[in-house]
């Protein structure tokens, strides 16, 4: 019968667990640390996103924080900011697929060697000096104002203190935007690419551009998905570069919803407010990590 079929099943598993009780035991502290420092603290968030809450009182307002999501205006400003950002970000991915594409078409190994080295050893300057790098080259007295005056441009903007210029110094950080991680995924799937599908194609006569986009650019189409998703979650989540640069100023110009959230949080204590937003962020950036999911079976189907 069923029933029987059923508790063979149940007995079969648990003695399956009691035979592997060392391997349960090892993972229980890390289940536990799961539920306490990610699970508990995403169900509070989306509880507290129902509530007027200061961090002493709370009272349940029920879509509230939601509907003030749609009016406020400096969340608007900051989804307008996003939306830029992201586009740029697309478009950027274009410096790092070149500077992979280059290095694989180096006849020499050794030379690709080493230029796969310099593109991954500014990895390890710390993020901070990065930030105060860029600041400085973006003030008053800074670097690109210094090189402006030296081929007879008499530069004195302020590129971070302009609401006009603001968010699009936000985009030169990080100029050449060759990152490591980028250039060596999409050079990994270069190399992936079979010899015989290239010495065909060379047998056909396809070279130089022609080769690019009809066989090799196909080719790390997976790659380019991922990375395209990536950038998405990234730009979604990323709001540390607002906050160190310009703090979301000058007014709302180079605000974004991450940002707004942590300052209705820190700033105005509206803690279900920011709940709110949260959510909302984790909705998208959940949605997303689904997509990147299927495009990383497609890619290895």
């Amino acid at each position: 019968s069923r029933s029987a079929v059923s508790k063979g099943k149940r007995i079969s598993l648990l003695r399956q667990i009691w035979r592997n009780r060392i391997l349960y035991l090892l993972l229980t502290p890390t289940i536990f640390g799961m539920i306490l420092f990610h699970y508990y603290p995403a169900v509070q968030a989306l509880w507290g996103s129902f509530q007027s809450w200061n961090g002493r009182r709370a009272h349940f307002i029920g879509f509230y924080n939601y509907e003030y999501f749609l009016q406020d205006p400096r969340l608007i400003q900051s989804w307008v900011n996003i939306l830029l950002l992201l586009i740029f970000n697309v478009i950027s991915l274009a410096a790092p697929l070149l500077v992979a594409y280059l290095i694989y078409r180096l006849p020499n190994d050794r030379h690709r060697y080493m230029y796969r080295v310099a593109v991954v050893l500014p990895v390890i300057v710390p993020s901070f000096v990065f930030i105060v790098l860029w600041r400085w080259l973006f003030s008053l007295d800074g670097g690109i104002n210094l090189i402006l005056r030296a081929v007879g441009i008499d530069s004195r903007a302020i590129w971070l203190g302009s609401a006009d210029t603001a968010l699009g110094s936000l985009m030169f950080m990080g100029f050449p935007w060759v990152d490591a991680f980028t250039v060596l995924i999409i050079l990994a799937g270069f190399i992936a690419i079979p010899h015989e599908l290239l010495d065909a194609a060379a047998v056909d006569g396809a070279s130089g551009w022609r080769r690019f986009f009809k066989i090799e650019f196909p080719q790390i189409s997976g790659q380019m998905k991922v990375l395209l998703i990536l950038t998405f979650i990234g730009t979604l989540q990323d709001f540390g570069r607002s906050l160190f640069m310009t703090k979301g100023g000058p007014g709302w110009s180079t605000m974004v919803p991450g940002l707004r959230m942590y300052y209705a949080f820190t700033q105005d204590a509206d803690y279900g407010y920011a709940s709110a937003i949260g959510v909302v962020l984790f909705i998208l950036i959940f949605v997303l990590t689904l997509i990147n999911q299927r495009m990383v079976r497609g890619s290895d189907g």
